[in-house]
């Protein structure tokens, strides 16, 4: 396996931004074959700071962006970035691949070839690496069913609006991953004392930087992975490989990862200082965004349905970036009364769960909630406090129906 040796990618503050011939160097400098970088570069573009808002005239429309990302059109377009899953079109453990959910701060079309693909390994171990897509998947593997959701999902739920896109329950999906530990390929490198970040590098635009402690890149379940639902991983997916972090918002997950540098101290780039942290309402920064809370939404009967009086099951998915689901309840009152439900799906404790509850629905207007709780005993609040971003809802979700 080849070790060259490497000059590592910057890990600087945000304020200092690379343009594409500064990217093109650093990724030579760190053994980079030219046509390697080529592929990278292909389809680069300069990152937005946030989904788009409106678009050129010229910009296709969301629906020729969801075909030629091989998506299914009933994705909600949320930008041209961004499109969401109807939790309401699943009815099994994993969304399927053309389902699931797209958050990109960049290109969501860039694409690396597998045979382009390159993983830099760099900073503060004793063999850098140069890895091929070949050499990563001859090291151990693991697969693991993984939620993944973006820090925003339920967004649109605070009051009053917040910045950010206005997501509804739709930015949250489940896959079974295949890849290996980002531990395995750690220790092949030989990190150092005095490590404390791992900073992993996306290769859509040079800013697309994200810090992780030592102790979560170590975790079994933190992954390089490429293998979705059985297949690889589709390009507006991070594919040929991403880094997958599971429990942890979204933004940790690294797409189309093509570096991965250790440093010795903690990282205060853009993605982990600035932007995907907790400002409250003095404009405080409390914290950056890490696990994702403990959370259920009823996906069937949707808010708002007409339905006739009798029979129903209400269903739905909980999930906690802390541990497994333990159970679940339903209130079919407004929460005057809860029952559990009982959990029909379930993959492990980093998989979200799937739970159906009959009910005998009586005509009239009502109100149905869900409320999970982890192995921890944690559960979910009845309101959560409000902060500038819009991070971490996941007060307990009401759905009105009407009954007929």
């Amino acid at each position: 396996m080849p070790v060259p040796s490497h000059a590592p990618f910057s890990t600087q503050h945000a304020s200092t931004t690379m343009n594409r011939r500064q990217l093109m160097a650093r990724l030579a400098a760190a053994g980079f074959s030219a046509a390697a970088i080529t592929d990278i570069l292909a389809t680069t573009a300069t990152a937005q700071d946030a989904t788009p808002t409106a678009a050129p005239e010229s910009t296709p429309s969301p629906g020729e962006i969801l075909a030629s990302l091989d998506k299914d059109p009933r994705l909600i377009p949320y930008g041209s970035t961004t499109f969401g899953t109807p939790l309401e079109l699943i009815d099994g453990l994993t969304v399927p691949n053309d389902l699931f959910f797209i958050r990109s701060n960049g290109p969501v079309s860039f694409d690396i070839s597998p045979a382009g693909w390159r993983l830099a390994v760099t900073g503060l171990v004793d063999r850098p690496l140069d890895l091929t897509l070949d050499d990563l998947q001859g090291l151990p593997q693991r697969t693991l069913t993984a939620f993944l959701e973006c820090s925003g999902d339920s967004r649109s739920r605070f009051v009053p609006e917040v910045e950010g896109t206005k997501w509804g329950n739709t930015a949250i999906g489940n896959a079974e991953w295949v890849g290996t530990p980002l531990a395995a390929v750690l220790d092949l490198a030989g990190v150092q004392a005095g490590a404390v970040d791992i900073v992993s590098q996306g290769g859509d635009f040079p800013e697309m930087q994200r810090g992780l402690p030592l102790d979560k890149a170590f975790d079994p379940d933190t992954l390089l992975v490429w293998s979705m639902n059985g297949e690889p991983v589709p390009a507006p997916h991070g594919g040929p490989v991403r880094l997958l972090v599971p429990g942890w918002g979204g933004i940790a997950s690294t797409k189309w990862i093509v570096g991965l540098e250790v440093i010795d101290h903690a990282f205060a780039g853009h993605y982990n200082a600035e932007s995907y942290v907790i400002i409250d309402e003095q404009e405080r920064v409390l914290s950056p965004v890490t696990t994702m809370p403990v959370k259920s939404v009823i996906t069937s009967p949707v808010a708002d349905a007409t339905l006739p009086a009798g029979p129903q099951t209400i269903a739905g998915y909980a999930w906690s970036g802390w541990g497994a689901i333990a159970r679940v309840e339903v209130s079919s009152d407004g929460g005057e009364t809860w029952s559990d439900a009982p959990i029909v799906l379930e993959a492990g404790r980093r998989s979200w769960v799937r739970f159906e509850q009959p009910w005998q629905a009586a005509a009239g207007g009502t109100q149905l909630r869900s409320r999970a709780y982890d192995e921890r005993g944690l559960t979910q609040p009845d309101t959560v406090a409000w902060n500038a971003k819009g991070y971490l809802m996941n007060a307990v979700y009401e759905v009105p129906v009407t009954v007929e």
